[in-house]
């Protein structure tokens, strides 16, 4: 008995593990235009217009993604789902090297943005099917530690290219081409994960339809309500990312805080506080809550973005890193409870449906705030642009405070694989 628990112990941490890598190599195809844009906008010689639609491209594709990967994850399994993903995030890095011009390339990673909205509904599908309740909370609360791990990795990436005096052209090239390492680690490691056998003993999930599952989860008021908050909250974190996240390197070296090289350097310190922030926060879970990590991180996102936006109109330049630090850390803790909440409380029947149809309505509004920004700022300012966009987290607080309740331990959904 004792190997037996040891055995599944084991198992345990290694899906985890596993999907986190999973989770990084998302993230890393989701800021990688975000993270290369300067070099992309000389090389492609893109105007204000091509640069949030080329940036955008990646969010509107996983927006899809999400959608039909929660159908796929529920219909043929949690692992063959897995297989697509990795298959198409090798397929669309390669094109993306290889695009002769922008229309191509926004092409092939509006095709990367599939997987990556794909493999967040079999990530946290694995999570929560796999792991026990308490843990899979702390584990699925990690998907921003994985983001600070990419943007960390995109930088150093760029920076070590600069310092080498690498052409723009190749950087965005080396930069992308990175993400095939793990794709093809975890296809040759795949081998140790098994199918969900919670997914396997579910009778219902290829007939269940996105209808269907709505009326259930309206059926019960704690997963409704908590369905409510990652839609409504999802987008409001997704906004923010999406737009003062995203051009964090392009304003930083359109306002002249420092050259090209060195603008590098402070995203790297930037965004190296996302690191602890990324531990800390899950690592808090237990003793605060989901809730109370929410609207926390949804009032710091809102301080330090009013604060960026005063010190962009009053040309403060050298200040504008100090919110920028106080955003990351906001913004990661905001986000930590958003999907792994939604894939709580989802039945197994229905949970790649609902992680997708969170992962899309709030990728919607991440998609249009992108390709719209640029031409914000262009026209009312960076700073302005950014008191705007503060109105986002502003919600979430009031959303988290008002409609969502506390589920930390949740363990309804594996009481029985279905509760009809």
């Amino acid at each position: 008995m004792e190997t037996s628990y040891s055995k599944k112990n084991s198992y345990e941490r290694y899906v985890s593990k596993f999907m986190l890598v999973s989770l990084f190599i998302d993230e890393w195809n989701i800021f990688a235009v975000p993270m290369l844009s300067i070099f992309l906008a000389v090389y492609y010689n893109l105007s204000h217009i091509e640069l949030g639609l080329i940036t955008a491209a990646t969010v509107g594709g996983a927006s899809i993604g999400s959608i039909l990967g929660g159908i796929i994850n529920d219909r043929i399994g949690r692992k063959k789902g897995f297989y697509i993903n990795m298959i198409l995030f090798i397929f669309s890095a390669i094109l993306s090297i290889i695009s002769p011009s922008s229309l191509i390339f926004i092409i092939s990673r509006f095709i990367a943005g599939f997987p990556a909205g794909s493999d967040i509904t079999n990530v946290y599908s694995y999570i929560m099917e796999t792991l026990k309740p308490g843990k899979r909370e702390i584990s699925g609360s990690k998907n921003t530690l994985m983001a600070s791990y990419a943007i960390l990795g995109l930088n150093f990436v760029v920076l070590l290219s600069l310092f080498l005096h690498i052409p723009f052209g190749i950087i965005w090239k080396i930069a992308i081409g990175i993400s095939l390492i793990p794709s093809i680690v975890l296809i040759a490691y795949s081998g140790k994960i098994k199918e969900s056998r919670l997914w396997k003993s579910s009778p219902y999930s290829k007939k269940i339809t996105y209808m269907m599952f709505i009326k259930k989860l309206r059926k019960d008021k704690t997963a409704w309500n908590t369905t409510l908050y990652a839609w409504i909250c999802g987008m409001a974190s997704a906004i923010e990312v999406g737009t003062f996240a995203f051009f964090m390197p392009y304003i930083l070296t359109t306002i002249h805080v420092s050259n090209m090289f060195y603008s590098r350097i402070i995203i790297i310190l930037i965004y190296s506080f996302g690191v602890p922030a990324g531990i800390i926060g899950p690592a808090l879970i237990p003793k605060l809550g989901l809730r109370k990590i929410s609207y926390s991180g949804f009032a710091i996102s809102f301080i330090s973005l009013i604060m960026a936006g005063t010190f962009l109109i009053f040309k403060e330049y050298i200040l504008v890193p100090l919110p920028m630090i106080i955003f990351v850390i906001g913004n990661h803790l905001n986000n930590q409870p958003i999907i792994t909440s939604q894939s709580l409380v989802s039945q197994t029947e229905y949970r790649g449906r609902a992680i997708g149809l969170t992962n899309f309505i709030t990728q919607i509004p991440a998609f249009f705030s992108i390709t719209i920004f640029p031409i914000m700022f262009s026209l009312i300012g960076i700073g302005f642009s950014t008191i705007v966009i503060a109105l986002s987290p502003l919600f979430g607080v009031l959303v988290t405070v008002f409609v969502f309740r506390e589920i930390y331990g949740y363990k309804r959904d594996i009481e029985g694989v279905l509760n009809n």
